[in-house]
């Protein structure tokens, strides 16, 4: 099970795994590739150099995970639901050279390929619990252009070559319940307050 910090920990993956791979395949074509994960923010700025851009541009429920639950290690505490989660990003061309577009996406494209699976080895450094058993796989997602540019629509940027991606799926941890005192049995109000 992993906590909140497997999120960013499985771009920071993603991205290790491109980069990489990409100093031996681009050099020869592109001056300093390179990968960046983007937020929001980043997108007003204009692209300097060439970078493959990672953005996240929404976190789903996995609706076919919903109800699962987990068994508590102490025999007393109920099991908890785990909340199963999908990142939904962007593989983005984020240059300042167009004539690189199509080359850094259909790399990027290439070696994600069909599915690209990240397990304990790429994740557990960003997040101790995760388990040996647990892989999040990489998938390009089925979405229409319409759908893809009503994305675009919504950024604060014009529209960039860029193809939808899918990483399924992160099972967090429920947070875990604050532990009770002793029972309330006195209460002290002092003189003079109550109105």
């Amino acid at each position: 099970m992993a906590s909140y910090r497997a999120v960013p920990g499985v771009f920071a993956a993603i991205r290790d795994f491109l980069e990489l791979r990409m100093a031996d395949d681009l050099n020869a074509f592109i001056t300093n590739p390179g990968v960046s994960i983007l937020g929001s923010r980043d997108l007003i700025a204009d692209p300097v150099g060439n970078q493959l851009g990672l953005y996240l541009h929404r976190i789903s429920v996995d609706p076919f995970g919903r109800n699962r639950y987990l068994k508590s290690a102490q025999a007393n505490i109920q099991p908890q639901p785990e909340l199963p989660i999908n990142l939904h990003f962007l593989l983005m061309a984020w240059t300042d050279a167009g004539d690189n577009e199509g080359t850094l996406v259909s790399w990027g494209m290439q070696h994600i390929g069909s599915s690209l699976n990240l397990d304990i080895s790429h994740l557990g450094a960003a997040d101790s619990r995760w388990s040996d058993s647990e892989v999040v796989q990489v998938i390009p997602e089925d979405m229409s252009t319409e759908d893809l540019l009503r994305i675009w629509d919504g950024l604060p940027r014009d529209y960039v070559l860029s193809t939808p991606y899918i990483a399924k799926t992160l099972r967090l941890l429920p947070v875990p319940e604050i532990a009770s005192g002793p029972p309330v049995r006195t209460v002290a109000i002092p003189a003079g307050v109550l109105e």
